[in-house]
């Protein structure tokens, strides 16, 4: 049975002082297909917590590696984005490659919440260990806010990352949402519309969320915020 994921009181802080940014972040996923493979995963908030940290990257654009299968895609990214973010299932493979990832960059942070080691306890040892060593760590929420906050504001209200950011809430391909289709059929709730309106209005577009309730499809959503002063 899967132990409850670590509360952020129970690690020690982290000691790193650079800030997270989305633009300078590639997402290491390690381990997700044997996750996906175990029973009764798909309902746990590990596995919450690794959909939301991905739908976060693609909606932002963010690069997404899956160790095992992209180590030389990762040195290639690591000269463009040094900010090298770790989740899933720690394996002896990622423990041995972290100090020699470490001399590329010492920008490296692991997702604490979104990780997977063999109890509860290992997993805050591992985690404080990290802490002592320099490595940076947070949680899932505080990663997905921070990658939003950092996100530039013309690729935010760009046609393409008002479809990404929709599609990211929705839980779908972009592509699969059409667009003269009310939002709410795809389950688009209040909250969602909430979120969304507050990420556009803190990028400086013109939108209230009675404007959204009232235009629920995606044309009519890029026609206000694309026109939005």
């Amino acid at each position: 049975m899967l132990y409850p994921m670590p509360k952020k009181i129970q690690f020690a802080p982290s000691l790193s002082k650079w800030q997270l940014s989305s633009t300078q972040s590639v997402l290491v996923l390690v381990g997700l297909q044997n996750l996906r493979a175990q029973q009764g995963m798909q309902e746990t908030a590990l596995m919450e917590n690794l959909i939301q940290l991905s739908n976060k990257a693609k909606a932002l654009e963010i690069p997404v590696v899956d160790l095992l299968q992209g180590m030389q895609q990762l040195g290639e990214y690591a000269t463009s984005h040094p900010q090298l973010i770790f989740a899933g299932q720690i394996t002896p493979m990622l423990r041995q490659i972290l100090p020699h990832l470490n001399s590329v960059t010492e920008q490296i942070c692991v997702v604490d919440d979104a990780i997977l080691l063999a109890n509860q306890e290992q997993h805050i040892q591992w985690v404080d260990s990290l802490t002592t060593q320099g490595f940076h760590h947070m949680n899932s929420y505080s990663v997905t806010r921070l990658w939003s906050l950092s996100a530039p504001t013309e690729y935010v209200l760009s046609a393409k990352g008002i479809l990404l950011a929709v599609a990211e809430q929705l839980d779908m391909e972009a592509l699969e949402i059409d667009p003269l289709q009310d939002l709410r059929g795809y389950g688009l709730d209040s909250v969602a519309m909430v979120s969304l309106v507050g990420l556009w209005r803190a990028n400086g577009a013109n939108i209230r969320y009675e404007d959204l309730l009232d235009n629920p499809n995606l044309n009519s959503l890029l026609k206000i915020l694309l026109n939005s002063d």
